[in-house]
């Protein structure tokens, strides 16, 4: 069951839920380990009920990935019979296939039953990434492409805050589906690490970045329902480096649609350790003796 607590502001009354991680398939990542957050190998963790522990441990959400060999027969086979339009789709982007070694893997996400989301990636001689998504729809249809990055450098308008994937996020979640887990009783944080991936974005997002120091200043997922419930926004951090993060913030309409997304990116705060000076002794006057009965 999830819990919330109420944040009064002067412009609105928000509440605030904390990220639910089930106790299925958790492991914690040693701290005494010194390693930053982004090298922790992240666990696949699923959004369900709340875990209760005295011991707060870093872990971290994913979705599943698998590449061509691991995926289930039945896609395979979807995406074999597929190749020849799912490249006939990427070079209408501007995506020579026949130019560099290209791989994919997919992106396994429970919201978007009804499609296939397979990540392409290759770099040039100069080591330039060239990133896009395909959604190859399962019973049929269209290729949807989602360009990401062309020899490392993006388009116009950067895939994530690009109005034309709102709408085809809105798209390819099934309606009830979106309106459910956009909101406190759905799966609000694997929704929103879907649309991240959907736009080219592979986040390992902390459940208390506080337990890291380097990340002591960024904010654990959180949901927060405007006043009215007409609005919902996700709030997550994924580290991208061992410097940086990225802070998330996705508003969803109370249908579940995306309206704005913002993905800045933050540097990790260092730890700040002091060293005071040893208090000087203060010679305290001799209490006088004791009077003698």
């Amino acid at each position: 069951m999830m819990r919330f607590w109420s944040l009064v502001s002067p412009g609105a009354i928000l509440l605030l839920a904390t990220p639910l991680l089930s106790a299925q398939d958790v492991s914690p990542v040693n701290q005494s380990a010194a390693q930053p957050a982004t090298q922790a190998a992240p666990k696949n963790l699923t959004q369900a009920e709340a875990v209760f522990s005295p011991e707060k441990k870093l872990q971290y959400f994913v979705l599943e990935h698998r590449s061509p060999e691991k995926m289930e027969p039945s896609d395979a086979e979807i995406v074999s019979k597929r190749k020849r339009d799912i490249l006939a789709a990427a070079e209408f982007y501007g995506y020579d296939m026949s130019a560099d070694a290209w791989t994919y893997e997919q992106s396994v996400c429970t919201q978007i039953p009804d499609y296939i989301m397979l990540r392409y990636s290759s770099k040039n001689a100069a080591g330039a990434d060239s990133i896009f998504t395909v959604l190859v729809p399962r019973n049929g249809g269209r290729i949807r492409i989602v360009p990401v990055l062309s020899h490392g450098a993006t388009r116009f308008k950067p895939a994530p805050k690009d109005p034309r994937n709102f709408q085809l996020f809105s798209e390819v979640v099934p309606a009830g589906l979106a309106k459910q887990d956009s909101g406190p009783e759905g799966k609000w944080l694997a929704l929103s690490v879907c649309y991240a991936e959907m736009t080219g974005a592979r986040p390992q997002v902390p459940n208390e970045p506080s337990l890291d120091l380097h990340m002591i200043k960024a904010p654990p997922p959180t949901l927060r329902i405007a006043i009215g419930g007409k609005e919902h926004e996700v709030r997550f951090v994924e580290p991208v480096s061992k410097t940086d993060y990225k802070l998330w913030d996705i508003t969803y309409n109370d249908a579940g649609h995306v309206t704005s997304v913002s993905d800045d990116t933050h540097s990790f705060g260092e730890p700040v350790v002091t060293h005071p000076a040893e208090p000087a002794p203060k010679e305290m006057p001799k209490p006088p003796a004791p009077p003698v009965k």
